[in-house]
């Protein structure tokens, strides 16, 4: 049964624009077709279709379960690419892994000043559906390092490849801890950003001994940080 997206399920629901446009021509609905919606937080709907037009599909919707959020949660904090393609992949498999949040963040060597905070958004919806959870991950507002290190909560790691002593993140972690992880930008982070993160209370780790890409070192640390809560839960 297909998935669609509406972040505020009414019993009586109009699916928004895009969704609606998507339902009659790309599926070519007819009234009294079955769908699921989901909501992004936790609820997931069932919908039979009532009305359709070119510009507007109305649904009544039925509540079948609602699932509460991961109890360990991770913060992705990382500087995203000058290559569009490569940070909207990431999104979409960070997406699909179930991160909690990603925290797009502003750094000395980055390369990219601009977000597409609308396009990034239906990246994440598109995967929720295509991956068929129920909690999306949620998109903060682009900030500079320095600002997200003074609103910075909860256990914190940043990981660099500096010369020096660091735990490898897999093992530096705690089962039933959530916590933010950062990954900086092509150029890495600089020895004062790494130093502001320290002070901070932020852990200093390794991902391994190769040399990874921003999107690529993103991805192995939400699968780390997954795989260690699982294994050591159980």
């Amino acid at each position: 049964m297909r998935y669609f997206y509406a972040p505020a399920v009414q019993p009586t629901h109009q699916l928004d624009s895009e969704e609606s446009k998507h339902m009659v021509r790309v599926l070519r609905a007819s009234v009294g077709d079955e769908f699921l919606l989901i909501d992004g937080k936790g609820g997931r709907y069932h919908g039979t279709l009532k009305k359709l037009d070119k510009r507007e599909c109305v649904l009544e919707t039925r509540l079948i379960e609602r699932v509460p959020p991961l109890e360990t949660q991770l913060t992705l904090v990382i500087a995203p690419t000058k290559s569009s393609d490569r940070f909207e992949w990431m999104l979409e498999k960070a997406m699909e892994y179930g991160v909690s949040r990603i925290q797009p963040v502003w750094t000395h060597r980055g390369e990219r000043t601009k977000e597409k905070r609308d396009r990034w958004n239906r990246i994440l919806v598109s995967a929720l559906k295509q991956s068929q959870q129920l909690w999306l991950t949620e998109l903060m507002p682009s900030i500079p390092w320095e600002e997200y290190l003074v609103k910075a909560e909860g256990a914190g790691f940043i990981a660099h490849c500096e010369i020096g002593e660091k735990l490898h993140l897999f093992d530096a972690l705690n089962p039933g801890e959530s916590g933010w992880l950062a990954i900086g930008p092509e150029g890495d982070f600089t020895a004062a950003e790494i130093a502001a993160a320290t002070e901070k209370g932020a852990m200093e780790v390794s991902l391994g001994t190769q040399r990874l890409r921003t999107e690529t070192a993103g991805l192995a640390a939400i699968q780390m940080f997954a795989l260690a809560q699982r294994l050591r839960s159980s």
